[in-house]
């Protein structure tokens, strides 16, 4: 993976808590390739793929929040969550990308419907 996030430009109406979930993994994943190339950590596709999933499908569950079945609300909580969790993780080395891949999915989860 080469290039950072940018969030689908897809219509208010066909935006769905589970298409906002799979673009939170593929947010992720984004974010994690930079973090490895920022500290020098070789990863394969599989492996940062496989963590990824793991890693989110955790968060969703210490949250409180199906991961199944997604709601706006949960997917706020899940995504607020992963930022605090990076920003301890990374620190300030670490803030623009944080800060580029929570607006990028920022902009999926205020389409969503209440």
């Amino acid at each position: 993976m080469t290039a950072s996030y940018r969030a689908p430009d897809i219509p208010a109406e066909l935006i769905t808590p589970v298409l906002v979930r799979d673009e939170l993994l593929k947010c992720f994943e984004s974010a994690n390739w930079e973090f490895a190339r920022l500290m020098h950590q070789p990863t394969t596709d599989e492996a940062l793929r496989n963590q990824v999933k793991s890693f989110v499908d955790d968060i969703f569950q210490r949250c409180g929040v199906s991961f199944n079945d997604p709601t706006k609300a949960g997917i706020k909580t899940a995504i607020d969550t992963c930022k605090k969790n990076a920003e301890a993780l990374m620190g300030p080395q670490g803030s623009e990308i944080i800060r580029h891949h929570y607006e990028e999915m920022m902009k999926l989860v205020e389409k969503l419907e209440d």
